[in-house]
Protein backbone atom coordinates (compact mmCIF):
# COMPACT_ATOMS: atom_id res chain seq x y z
CA UNK A 1 0.00 0.00 0.00
CA UNK A 2 1.30 3.38 -0.96
CA UNK A 3 0.62 6.55 1.02
CA UNK A 4 0.26 9.77 -0.86
CA UNK A 5 1.21 12.88 1.00
CA UNK A 6 -0.79 15.91 -0.04
CA UNK A 7 0.33 18.36 2.63
CA UNK A 8 3.31 18.69 4.81
CA UNK A 9 2.96 17.82 8.48
CA UNK A 10 3.34 21.43 9.77
CA UNK A 11 0.66 22.69 7.38
CA UNK A 12 -1.70 19.88 8.32
CA UNK A 13 -1.19 20.62 12.01
CA UNK A 14 -1.88 24.30 11.40
CA UNK A 15 -5.06 23.43 9.51
CA UNK A 16 -6.26 21.19 12.33
CA UNK A 17 -5.53 23.97 14.84
CA UNK A 18 -7.53 26.46 12.77
CA UNK A 19 -10.41 23.99 12.49
CA UNK A 20 -10.36 23.35 16.25
CA UNK A 21 -10.31 27.09 16.99
CA UNK A 22 -13.25 27.58 14.67
CA UNK A 23 -15.20 24.86 16.44
CA UNK A 24 -14.44 26.37 19.86
CA UNK A 25 -15.51 29.86 18.80
CA UNK A 26 -18.58 28.47 17.11
CA UNK A 27 -19.63 26.72 20.32
CA UNK A 28 -19.06 29.63 22.66
CA UNK A 29 -22.12 31.68 23.61
CA UNK A 30 -22.85 34.79 21.64
CA UNK A 31 -22.04 38.01 23.47
CA UNK A 32 -24.97 39.49 25.33
CA UNK A 33 -26.47 42.46 23.53
CA UNK A 34 -26.02 45.80 25.21
CA UNK A 35 -29.46 47.12 26.14
CA UNK A 36 -30.44 50.34 24.49
CA UNK A 37 -31.62 52.97 26.92
CA UNK A 38 -35.15 53.93 26.12
CA UNK A 39 -36.70 57.09 27.44
CA UNK A 40 -39.07 56.68 30.34
CA UNK A 41 -41.77 58.68 28.50
CA UNK A 42 -42.37 59.62 24.89
CA UNK A 43 -43.24 63.27 25.61
CA UNK A 44 -43.55 65.93 28.31
CA UNK A 45 -47.33 65.64 28.13
CA UNK A 46 -47.12 61.90 28.82
CA UNK A 47 -44.75 62.47 31.76
CA UNK A 48 -46.96 65.22 33.24
CA UNK A 49 -50.09 63.07 32.83
CA UNK A 50 -48.41 60.15 34.62
CA UNK A 51 -47.28 62.46 37.43
CA UNK A 52 -50.78 63.88 37.87
CA UNK A 53 -52.28 60.39 37.88
CA UNK A 54 -49.78 59.33 40.56
CA UNK A 55 -50.60 62.32 42.75
CA UNK A 56 -54.35 61.78 42.44
CA UNK A 57 -53.92 58.09 43.32
CA UNK A 58 -51.82 59.07 46.34
CA UNK A 59 -54.54 61.46 47.60
CA UNK A 60 -57.22 58.80 47.00
CA UNK A 61 -55.23 56.21 48.98
CA UNK A 62 -54.62 58.76 51.77
CA UNK A 63 -58.35 59.50 52.04
CA UNK A 64 -59.23 55.81 52.01
CA UNK A 65 -56.70 55.10 54.77
CA UNK A 66 -58.06 58.03 56.83
CA UNK A 67 -61.55 56.58 56.42
CA UNK A 68 -60.38 53.29 57.94
CA UNK A 69 -59.45 51.26 54.86
CA UNK A 70 -56.36 49.48 56.17
CA UNK A 71 -55.68 47.99 52.71
CA UNK A 72 -55.15 51.48 51.27
CA UNK A 73 -51.45 52.27 51.15
CA UNK A 74 -50.61 55.89 50.37
CA UNK A 75 -46.94 55.21 51.15
CA UNK A 76 -46.81 52.97 48.06
CA UNK A 77 -46.81 56.21 46.02
CA UNK A 78 -43.89 57.75 47.93
CA UNK A 79 -40.11 57.41 47.94
CA UNK A 80 -37.11 59.30 49.24
CA UNK A 81 -37.65 62.40 51.34
CA UNK A 82 -41.40 62.41 50.59
CA UNK A 83 -41.73 58.98 52.20
CA UNK A 84 -39.56 59.98 55.16
CA UNK A 85 -41.60 63.14 55.67
CA UNK A 86 -44.89 61.25 55.54
CA UNK A 87 -43.70 58.69 58.10
CA UNK A 88 -42.54 61.50 60.41
CA UNK A 89 -45.83 63.39 60.04
CA UNK A 90 -47.83 60.26 60.85
CA UNK A 91 -45.71 59.69 63.98
CA UNK A 92 -46.25 63.29 65.10
CA UNK A 93 -50.01 63.11 64.53
CA UNK A 94 -50.24 59.83 66.45
CA UNK A 95 -48.13 61.21 69.33
CA UNK A 96 -50.39 64.27 69.51
CA UNK A 97 -53.53 62.10 69.43
CA UNK A 98 -54.66 63.62 66.13
CA UNK A 99 -55.81 62.26 62.81
CA UNK A 100 -56.80 63.79 59.53
CA UNK A 101 -60.13 62.72 58.05
CA UNK A 102 -61.79 63.59 54.78
CA UNK A 103 -60.45 63.83 51.27
CA UNK A 104 -58.03 66.30 49.80
CA UNK A 105 -58.26 66.74 46.06
CA UNK A 106 -56.22 68.16 43.22
CA UNK A 107 -57.64 71.55 42.31
CA UNK A 108 -54.97 72.31 39.71
CA UNK A 109 -51.89 70.53 38.39
CA UNK A 110 -49.20 72.39 36.45
CA UNK A 111 -46.27 70.44 35.01
CA UNK A 112 -43.08 72.51 35.24
CA UNK A 113 -40.15 70.36 34.12
CA UNK A 114 -39.91 66.84 32.74
CA UNK A 115 -36.56 65.11 32.29
CA UNK A 116 -37.39 61.82 30.66
CA UNK A 117 -34.55 61.17 28.23
CA UNK A 118 -33.08 58.42 30.42
CA UNK A 119 -34.58 55.23 31.79
CA UNK A 120 -35.41 57.07 35.04
CA UNK A 121 -37.46 60.21 34.66
CA UNK A 122 -37.81 63.20 36.95
CA UNK A 123 -40.92 65.33 36.73
CA UNK A 124 -41.53 68.53 38.71
CA UNK A 125 -44.98 70.05 39.07
CA UNK A 126 -46.93 72.60 41.08
CA UNK A 127 -49.98 71.03 42.63
CA UNK A 128 -52.80 73.09 44.08
CA UNK A 129 -54.41 70.86 46.71
CA UNK A 130 -57.93 71.55 47.96
CA UNK A 131 -58.00 70.57 51.65
CA UNK A 132 -61.37 72.15 52.46
CA UNK A 133 -63.03 68.73 52.93
CA UNK A 134 -60.40 67.42 55.34
CA UNK A 135 -60.44 67.97 59.07
CA UNK A 136 -58.05 67.48 61.98
CA UNK A 137 -59.73 65.39 64.68
CA UNK A 138 -58.47 64.81 68.23
CA UNK A 139 -58.80 61.67 70.37
CA UNK A 140 -62.23 62.69 71.67
CA UNK A 141 -63.52 63.10 68.10
CA UNK A 142 -63.57 66.90 68.26
CA UNK A 143 -62.72 68.93 65.18
CA UNK A 144 -59.55 70.90 66.00
CA UNK A 145 -58.87 72.13 62.47
CA UNK A 146 -57.29 75.59 62.70
CA UNK A 147 -59.85 78.21 61.68
CA UNK A 148 -57.14 80.16 59.87
CA UNK A 149 -56.15 77.24 57.66
CA UNK A 150 -56.59 78.10 53.97
CA UNK A 151 -58.87 75.91 51.85
CA UNK A 152 -56.13 75.34 49.28
CA UNK A 153 -52.37 75.10 49.32
CA UNK A 154 -49.76 74.91 46.61
CA UNK A 155 -46.97 72.38 46.68
CA UNK A 156 -43.96 71.80 44.47
CA UNK A 157 -43.79 68.06 43.92
CA UNK A 158 -40.97 66.04 42.37
CA UNK A 159 -41.73 62.61 40.88
CA UNK A 160 -39.10 59.99 39.98
CA UNK A 161 -39.37 56.71 38.14
CA UNK A 162 -40.35 55.36 34.75
CA UNK A 163 -43.48 54.81 32.72
CA UNK A 164 -44.23 51.68 34.77
CA UNK A 165 -44.03 53.37 38.16
CA UNK A 166 -43.65 57.05 38.94
CA UNK A 167 -43.34 57.90 42.65
CA UNK A 168 -43.55 61.13 44.61
CA UNK A 169 -39.97 61.64 45.78
CA UNK A 170 -40.05 65.16 47.22
CA UNK A 171 -42.65 67.72 48.27
CA UNK A 172 -42.26 71.28 49.46
CA UNK A 173 -44.46 74.32 49.86
CA UNK A 174 -44.33 76.40 46.71
CA UNK A 175 -42.86 79.91 46.91
CA UNK A 176 -46.35 81.34 46.63
CA UNK A 177 -48.39 78.95 48.76
CA UNK A 178 -51.83 80.26 47.83
CA UNK A 179 -53.60 78.97 44.77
Amino acid sequence: MTLVRTASTPLAALGMLALAAGLIVGCSPAPKPTPTLTAAFASEEEAFAAAEETYRAYLHASAARADGDEAADPEAYLSGSALESDIQTQRELTAAGLKIVGASTVHDFLGLVARFDAKVAEVTAEVCVDISNSRVIDESGSDVTPTTRPERGKLEVVFSGDNDQLLISKTASAEISAC
